[in-house]
């Protein structure tokens, strides 16, 4: 009888910590989307505010040069007036991409 408790008592532990994974995961994994995609708590969104990913990314595909990255972004914005600042980083980005795969 005290293993039959034992394996019932591991069982109900076990999914009390999926249940507490998966509400935690839930929350987390939804808080730092709105800050991606330029969502301001008010549910407005801001044209200008470049999210931390995208700045990141782009440094890392020019080896941190700062210089490069903002020069790349100034000739998208350039080329494409009138888009939000957030999709000429994810432009520049996808350009870099794409011209080290051809």
């Amino acid at each position: 009888m005290s293993l039959l408790s034992l394996l019932l008592a591991i069982l109900i532990l076990v999914g009390l910590y999926a249940l507490w994974r998966r509400r935690s995961g839930a929350s987390h994994r939804m808080r730092p989307s709105s800050r991606r995609s330029g969502v301001s708590r008010g549910g407005h969104s801001d044209p200008n505010r470049v999210s931390r990913h995208s700045q990141r990314e782009l440094l890392r595909l020019v080896h941190g040069n700062r210089a490069v990255a903002l020069r790349l972004v100034a000739t998208v914005r350039q080329q494409n007036p009138g888009r939000s600042e957030q999709w000429c980083w994810e432009k520049a980005i996808y350009d870099i991409q794409r011209d080290r795969r051809a």
